[in-house]
C-alpha cells in the first residue's frame, strides 16, 4: 500500500509539467499567428494577458479532467496493490502521449485553417484517407513531431515511475495524509469545474476581445477538439421544421418575397438554350491571387485575356471554407458538409441546381478530377437530379494520357476540361456541366510538358511554405490551374457553335490554404475567391445586364444569376441568393457571406467574437479598416440567416423523398 501523498504529489508535478508544455505550445501560436504588430499594441496589452489567463484555466480544467482523474482511480487502486509503479507510469506515459499530440497537432491545424481545430476536421475523416494521410506526411515534419511529443510523454512516465516506486513524497503523519488528499480533491473538483460562481468553464466563456485571432488562441487542442466534436454532434442531425418558421427568418433578413423567384420570360433565350457550365476551382483563392502581375507573377496564363471578355467580380467570397462544404452548399443547399454520408443520403432533395435545369430540358452532367466515391456523391448526385457523372477514371478512359498525371487526389485539371469540351460538342441538347479541378492541391503536381511562365516566388515569403521550393511548387501549380481553366474558355470562345452558346462560369472552392493572415485588416481577403463569369456577345444582347465590378457576392449568389442569364421564365429556390447582373439589384439580399464572416457595403463583420465585431472597409479594395458599431438589427439579420441555412436544409429533406 502506498501513502496517498505519494501519489498525489507525483500527479500534482506532473500536472504543472504539462501546463508548461501546453503554455509553450500557446506562446508558439501567439508568436506564429498573432502579427508583431497586435502584440506590441499597448492597447491589446490587457487582452492578451487576458488571453494567458483564460488560455490557463482550460488548460487546468483539462489536466485535471485527464490527470486528476487517472488520480482518483490510482488512490482507490492503491489500497489494494502493493506494486502499480509501473500501471501509473504507463496510464501517465499514455495520457501525456495523447494530450500532446492533440495539442500540438492543433497548431500545425491552425497553420492550415487559420483556426483551432473546429468541425471541419471532420470533413477530413470523411475525404480519402489515403490522400490525406500522404498529404500530412508531405506537409508536415511528422517523424520529428513524433519524437517531440515521445519525449514530451516519456519524460513524466519515468518521473512516475522511479517517484512512486522509491515512495519520493510521503509525509510523516496520517493527518498531514488527510489534509492534503481533502485538499487536493477540492482543488481538483474546482479545476474540472473551471469556475466557482458561473456554469462549468466551457466555449461561452472564451471570448476575451473583440480582436478574433486573440480569442483563437484560448482554446488549446483538446478543448477545440472537444468543441468540434460537440458542434458535429448537432450539425447532422435533421428534425422537422415548418414553412412559418422559414418565412419568420426571411422577414427578419427583409424579404417578403417567399423561398422561390422566377426568371423572367425570355423567348429568344428560350431559342439559343445555351450551355451552362460551372468550373469549381480547387483552392483559387484571391489571397493568392492578389499577388499576380502580368509581367512578374503570372498567377493567370491563359485565363487572363479571358477575364477581359468576362464579367469579373473580385469583391466575392467563399460561402464555406473546404471543398465539400461548398459542394454541399451550392448544389444541395446544405450547410451540413457529409449530408451524402447522413442519414439523409438517400433522399431526393426536392429543390436543387440541377433539378432547376433538369427541368428546362437540359441534360445535367458532373465531371472531377477526382473520385467519384468521395464522399458517396457516385451515389448521392443521381437522387439530386445530376443524368451523367464523370470521375478520373472516365476520364482516363477517354484520354489515357491523363494516366500519368495522377496524384493521389486525382488527374491534371485540363484532361477534365478536355472531356467537358469534348461532351459539349458531341450533344445534341443543352448541358448543365459543373467541374470540380483538382490540380491547386498539394503534393502540388503538374503535368511534366507544363512550361510555366514567369513567377515571383518572394511575394509568398514569410507569408507560405518552408522553403522557395515549397512556394514555388504551390505557385505554379496555381498557375497551372488557371492557365487550364483559360485554355478550356479561349477554346470555347474561339469555337464557332459552342463560342456564341456556352455560358462559362468559374470560382474557387475556398481559398488557398497555409497563407498567413493579417488580421484583422485581412479579415474577408482571407475568404476571397474571384467569380468570372463569361456570357457570348450574342446572349448579352437579348438579356438585361448591369454589371458593377464592385458589387459585393458570394457563393450563394452564383446559381441565381446563372438561372437569370440562361433560362426562360424558371422557377427556383433562391437560398437567400441574387442575380448579381440584374438591372434593380435586391438590396435585402446584398450581402456576402462565408463561415467565418458576413459582409455588406457598410462593412465585415468577424464571426469569431462574441459580441459580434464589424470593421469598416478600406475605400472599395478586400481589406478593412477600424471597428464601428454594429445595430441589433444588423445583429439580428446575421443570426437569422444562419438560422435559415439549417432551417433551409431540414425543410428539403423533410419534403424530400427517400428512394
Amino acid at each position: 500500500m502506498y501513502q496517498p501523498s505519494v501519489l498525489i504529489i507525483t500527479v500534482l508535478l506532473i500536472l504543472l509539467y504539462e501546463l508548461g508544455y501546453f503554455f509553450v505550445m500557446r506562446q508558439w501560436m501567439v508568436s506564429t499567428f498573432v502579427s508583431q504588430d497586435i502584440r506590441q499594441d499597448s492597447s491589446h496589452q490587457a487582452s492578451l494577458k487576458k488571453m494567458y489567463v483564460l488560455g490557463m484555466r482550460f488548460d487546468v480544467k483539462i489536466l485535471t479532467i485527464s490527470l486528476g482523474g487517472l488520480l482518483i482511480i490510482a488512490l482507490l487502486f492503491s489500497y489494494f496493490l502493493s506494486h502499480m509503479a509501473m500501471g501509473v507510469a504507463i496510464a501517465i506515459g499514455l495520457v501525456c502521449l495523447i494530450l500532446n499530440g492533440i495539442v500540438i497537432g492543433n497548431v500545425y491545424y491552425f497553420k492550415t485553417y487559420q483556426n483551432h481545430y473546429d468541425i471541419f476536421m471532420f470533413g477530413l475523416v470523411d475525404d480519402d484517407t489515403k490522400a490525406v494521410l500522404k498529404n500530412i506526411l508531405d506537409d508536415y515534419p511528422i517523424l520529428r513531431l513524433i519524437l517531440i511529443v515521445s519525449l514530451s510523454a516519456v519524460v513524466p512516465a519515468v518521473f512516475a515511475y522511479y517517484a512512486i516506486d522509491q515512495q519520493w513524497f510521503t509525509l510523516p503523519s496520517t493527518a498531514a495524509q488527510i489534509v492534503l488528499t481533502v485538499v487536493v480533491v477540492l482543488l481538483l473538483a474546482l479545476g474540472m469545474r473551471g469556475t466557482i460562481h458561473s456554469k462549468p468553464l466551457g466555449k461561452g466563456h472564451s471570448q476575451v476581445c473583440q480582436l478574433g485571432i486573440i480569442n483563437k488562441m484560448v482554446p488549446n487542442g483538446v478543448t477545440a477538439m472537444q468543441w468540434a466534436f460537440t458542434d458535429n454532434k448537432e450539425q447532422i442531425s435533421f428534425s422537422p421544421v415548418s414553412q412559418e418558421e422559414g418565412d419568420d427568418l426571411l422577414g427578419k433578413l427583409g424579404y417578403a418575397d417567399g423561398f422561390y423567384q422566377q426568371t423572367p420570360v425570355n423567348k429568344e433565350l428560350v431559342q439559343a438554350a445555351p450551355h451552362v457550365v460551372v468550373a469549381i476551382m480547387e483552392s483559387f483563392g484571391t489571397n493568392v491571387l492578389v499577388f499576380d502581375d502580368p509581367i512578374k507573377n503570372d498567377l493567370l496564363g491563359r485565363l487572363r485575356p479571358m477575364l477581359d471578355k468576362s464579367f469579373y467580380f473580385s469583391r466575392f467570397c467563399a460561402d464555406c471554407n473546404g471543398t465539400a462544404p461548398t459542394l454541399a452548399n451550392m448544389f444541395f443547399h446544405s450547410p451540413i458538409q457529409n449530408i451524402s454520408q447522413s442519414v439523409a443520403q438517400k433522399i431526393a432533395l426536392p429543390e436543387t441546381p440541377f433539378k432547376v435545369y433538369k427541368n428546362k430540358g437540359y441534360k445535367t452532367i458532373f465531371i472531377t478530377a477526382g473520385n467519384m466515391m468521395w464522399r458517396g456523391l457516385a451515389n448521392y448526385m443521381p437522387l439530386q437530379g445530376v443524368d451523367e457523372m464523370y470521375d478520373q477514371n472516365d476520364i482516363i478512359e477517354r484520354f489515357p494520357e491523363a494516366k500519368a498525371s495522377i496524384s493521389y487526389w486525382g488527374i491534371a485539371d485540363e484532361f477534365a476540361f478536355a472531356l467537358a469540351e469534348t461532351l459539349l460538342r458531341e450533344s445534341t441538347q443543352p448541358l448543365f456541366i459543373s467541374i470540380l479541378s483538382m490540380s491547386n492541391h498539394p503534393p502540388h503536381e503538374i503535368p511534366p510538358n507544363y512550361v510555366s511562365k514567369p513567377l515571383d516566388v518572394d511575394c509568398l515569403l514569410d507569408r507560405f511554405g518552408k522553403n522557395e521550393q515549397e512556394r514555388t511548387s504551390a505557385l505554379t501549380t496555381y498557375q497551372y490551374a488557371n492557365d487550364s481553366l483559360g485554355h478550356f474558355m479561349q477554346t470555347i470562345y474561339d469555337d464557332e457553335i459552342l463560342g456564341s452558346k456556352t455560358i462559362i462560369a468559374a470560382t474557387g472552392d475556398h481559398h488557398f490554404r497555409g497563407v498567413s493572415v493579417e488580421m484583422p485588416s485581412e479579415l474577408f481577403l482571407s475568404k476571397a475567391v474571384p467569380f468570372i463569369l463569361y456570357i457570348p456577345e450574342q446572349l448579352q444582347a437579348i438579356l438585361p445586364i448591369a454589371f458593377d465590378s464592385k458589387t459585393l457576392g458570394s457563393h450563394k449568389d452564383i446559381l441565381p444569376t446563372l438561372y437569370h442569364v440562361s433560362l426562360s421564365d424558371a422557377r427556383y429556390w433562391h437560398a437567400c441568393g441574387r442575380n448579381l447582373l440584374a438591372e434593380h439589384k435586391n438590396t435585402s439580399l446584398a450581402f456576402a457571406y462565408n463561415d467565418s464572416c458576413w459582409a455588406d457595403e457598410k462593412g465585415v463583420v468577424d464571426f469569431s467574437t462574441t459580441p459580434l465585431t464589424q470593421y469598416r472597409w478600406q475605400d472599395d479594395s478586400l481589406l478593412v479598416s477600424e471597428v464601428m458599431p454594429i445595430t441589433p438589427t444588423e445583429e439580428a439579420k446575421i443570426k437569422a440567416f444562419q438560422k435559415f441555412l439549417y432551417w433551409q436544409i431540414n425543410y428539403l429533406v423533410g419534403k424530400g423523398e427517400a428512394q
